[in-house]
């Protein structure tokens, strides 16, 4: 949500509690329009320099301010920005800050060509990442070597590392997937799979519409481009049109300044030489400006076939000269000394990432055939608790199960400290780490929760006061390290996965790994489980009537029978009760075959409401369903019967036009001593009553006893 300017000033008052909510504050005015953004940062920096606010909150304001401008072009205010905030930041041992900072210098450097810097930087920045374990700031570093190989078009490289990010355990926001997915399509459209490009735009589309508006442009520039490249230029205009439409509107100039980009080329293709050269020239100045020799390259390149197409020899020449003049230092840039370092480095932590998949592999596969071959959702999660508390140690285990329906997240397992306790349902509307998990299907991993809250909730103490009055825990303090991974099946959370410690910094990228492949193997392993139950389900309920099917009836008849003939009560008696809807073809004929399986459902569960609870319902065939009551009298079988077509004939069915559908049942019974009768004796008694109520006038009950012989 973008912030507006009178807001600002009531969420810069929340700095006095906790300098680190600057982080939020920022990211809400990064989603404003340009010029905005830039009112905004100069009213944060004003008021954390009147409240001495300079070693956190300014700093982190020169780095998003930085972001500005470098989505505007202006790359030399970015840079400066940046170097300012690094400083900073490293005179206060500030890390994340510092890794924040490198991060920007990379795509700052790359963008300008200046590899050498940038590479020097990256690795820095890896290696200072995984030494104190920040794991988001080595995906966000390497992230921007990637773009640094598309800079130079070394597309194969780029696909490589962005290829290593995503089999990593990985923890970041939603605009850092937008960015990843469009970089694997721009990828590999250029190496020459377009609609595996599509594939991962069209990802990139959902969640920019949804979490990050102000990176739609870029994403319709590059889908643009895509389909320019498959020859569907009808679709690629479209595009391109919405693309520079919606980055006008925000003030993205950089993306403006791709879209008219990558549109010229489309003109060019199209023999629209003069739009060529039009679309060129808006653009030219601005790249130049910006000294983004990649961008300019194509401007010079595309320029000079422009003006060929009209004649033009001799601008066609001088923009080939220039053309010619950039690819050398382009060239130079590609076999640069740097340039063989960071690939040497990004073999070494591409060994390095598999060496600890394979371990992480071989050390799991036993607990999650375990998990897999496991059909009961409460050993599932007894087996899931129990590999974390080995392998992790954690203070507190806890699964939830969302229902999407309900929006609530139930409590399926809770331990803390080895003790199994009892945890109430979680609204996702309310702010929490668990309902931040579920809503950005989005792994968290927090270090010190006093410094990390900001980025997934407002109000922090507000979110304690909650915790405190539920008695979350059973120890009188809160856990400071906390992972939540949210378990996915087929694109959809189905529940969150959370280990929590009590120490600050007890967690680590092979926690979170470990955790991932665990959900991954819980999904799976639910999923067995309800299609386990859903399958045993199938075998002994008819789908329709949700009452026995009929193998599952005589299963049960035949139990109920013997357990009689066992039994020490007086009575030993097995009543049959065979029922049948009555003109069920004429229903079907009259109102179709719809209304009459609502009729078959709705007798079904007549039925079941007029009997017992140790009475036994199913369908017997067609519209006849067959009742068995154990061990009464038959006066209470026949008040039985009788409830039952009353029931029936007192119902009223209304068709889904509005019309009400008549309905009745006919009953034929049996009561009959179960050492004296078979079952099947007792079953065709009732079957022969059934025919005399049927052909008595239907909606009769009659029951046949061995007392008299005949029918009541």
């Amino acid at each position: 949500m973008s912030l507006a300017l009178e807001e600002l000033n009531k969420e810069l008052g929340k700095l006095k509690d906790d300098e680190n909510y600057i982080i939020k504050i920022c990211g809400k005015i990064k989603d404003t329009e340009s010029k905005v953004a830039l009112e905004a940062y100069e009213e944060a920096i004003t008021f954390v320099r009147e409240n001495n606010m300079l070693t956190c909150a300014y700093p982190w304001i020169l780095y998003n301010k930085g972001w500005l401008y470098y989505d505007l072009t202006d790359f030399k205010t970015a840079i400066t920005l940046f170097e300012e905030a690094y400083h900073i930041f490293k005179e206060n041992n500030n890390i994340d800050g510092q890794l924040a900072t490198i991060g920007a210098f990379v795509s700052g450097y790359s963008v300008q060509q200046k590899t050498s810097k940038a590479i020097e930087l990256g690795m820095e920045g890896i290696e200072l990442a995984e030494k104190v374990g920040n794991y988001e700031r080595i995906t966000q570093i390497k992230m921007n070597l990637a773009a640094l190989y598309m800079e130079i078009d070394e597309y194969e490289n780029a696909k490589e590392l962005l290829d290593q990010i995503v089999s990593t355990p990985r923890v970041y926001s939603m605009s850092f997937k937008v960015v990843c997915y469009i970089n694997q399509a721009e990828c590999c459209n250029h190496l020459g799979d377009p609609d595996q490009a599509i594939v991962y735009i069209t990802k990139a589309l959902e969640l920019a519409e949804e979490y990050t508006p102000k990176m739609v442009p870029n994403v319709l520039k590059e889908m643009a481009h895509i389909y320019a490249t498959k020859g569907c230029y009808v679709t690629a205009e479209e595009y391109f049109v919405k693309s520079v439409e919606m980055a006008k509107v925000v003030g993205a100039q950089l993306f403006l300044q791709d879209a008219l980009l990558y549109w010229a080329e489309l003109d060019l293709v199209q023999g629209r030489f003069k739009e060529t050269v039009d679309k060129l020239q808006q653009v030219e100045e601005e790249i130049d400006k910006a000294n983004s020799i990649r961008n300019l390259n194509k401007v010079y390149l595309n320029m000079s076939k422009g003006f060929k197409g009209l004649g033009n020899y001799e601008q066609a020449y001088a923009y080939l000269e220039k053309h010619m003049e950039l690819e050398k230092q382009m060239q130079t840039i590609r076999s640069a000394e740097s340039m063989e370092m960071l690939n040497r480095k990004i073999e070494e932590e591409e060994g390095k990432i598999y060496k600890f998949l394979f371990n992480q592999t071989e050390a799991l596969n036993g607990v999650g055939q375990n998990i897999l071959s496991n059909l009961d959702k409460e050993s599932i999660f007894n087996i899931v608790a129990k590999e974390i508390q080995n392998l992790i140690q954690a203070d507190i285990v806890q699964i939830g199960i969302y229902d999407e329906a309900e929006g609530i997240l139930y409590s399926e397992l809770a331990i803390e400290k080895g003790q199994r306790v009892v945890k109430g349902p979680m609204s996702i509307l309310e702010d929490s780490f668990w309902s931040y998990c579920v809503k950005h299907k989005q792994e968290i991993v927090v270090k010190d929760i006093e410094k990390e809250y900001s980025s997934y909730f407002e109000n922090f103490k507000e979110y304690l006061e909650k915790i405190r009055l539920k008695r979350e825990y059973v120890i009188e303090t809160i856990p400071y390290s906390l992972i939540f991974v949210p378990i996915i099946l087929k694109d959809k959370v189905i529940g969150v996965l959370s280990t929590q410690a009590y120490k600050k910094d007890f967690f680590n990228l092979k926690d979170l790994s470990t955790l991932k492949t665990l959900s991954n193997y819980l999904a799976i392993g639910l999923e067995n489980a309800r299609l386990y139950k859903e399958v045993e389900y199938a075998s002994k309920y008819d789908v329709l009537t949700k009452v026995f099917n009929r193998k599952e009836l005589f299963k049960e008849t035949i139990n109920m029978y013997e357990q009689l003939q066992e039994s020490k009560n007086t009575i030993r008696k097995l009543c049959i009760l065979m029922i049948d809807v009555d003109n069920f073809k004429k229903t079907n004929d009259v109102y179709g075959h719809q209304e009459g399986d609502r009729v078959l459902e709705h007798v079904a569960d007549l039925i079941q409401a007029s009997i017992g609870e140790k009475d036994r319902i199913g369908r017997y065939g067609g519209e006849e369903f067959m009742v068995g009551i154990p061990d009464e009298t038959l006066e209470q079988c026949i008040q039985k019967a009788e409830n039952i077509r009353k029931n029936v004939e007192n119902a009223v069915i209304i068709s889904a036009l509005g019309i009400p559908i008549p309905v009745t049942v006919s009953i034929g019974g049996a009561n009959l001593n179960t050492n004296k009768y078979t079952l099947e004796q007792t079953i065709n008694y009732a079957d022969k009553k059934l025919f005399k109520a049927k052909n008595s006038g239907k909606n009769k009950v009659f029951v046949y006893h061995q007392e008299k012989g005949a029918g009541v």
